[in-house]
């Protein structure tokens, strides 16, 4: 069999359509609420603490944004993208090795 029929035959529809249900009010603000206070905030620079405090007024748009782009899938390409932390774990410091990628 010519290698191109046998991709095109049993690839052609390789991803199944993916059925989801929006997100609702109560599932962001769920989400918002196990965010941990002590982890540093991402490229938006907002700490989680102010977004867990401002979450009462800004859910519904939340809410609205998260379910827009799971609808479009468009996702806007700055939050594909994390700053890496080395952290230290053990050992002589100078050695790359001794470090722990952490991503933020």
């Amino acid at each position: 069999m010519d290698p191109s029929n046998y991709l095109i035959n049993n690839f052609y529809n390789m991803f199944p359509k993916i059925n989801w249900n929006y997100a609702t009010i109560y599932e962001t603000d769920e989400n918002i609420k196990y965010l941990k206070t002590k982890n540093s905030y991402g490229y938006d620079e907002i700490p989680p603490e102010i977004l867990k405090l401002s979450a009462p007024f800004i859910i519904s748009l939340l809410t609205c944004i998260c379910n827009k782009a799971n609808s479009s899938g468009v996702f806007l390409e700055r939050p594909k993208y994390a700053i890496i932390k080395p952290v230290y774990k053990k050992g002589e410091k100078l050695l790359t090795s001794n470090y722990w990628p952490i991503s933020l």
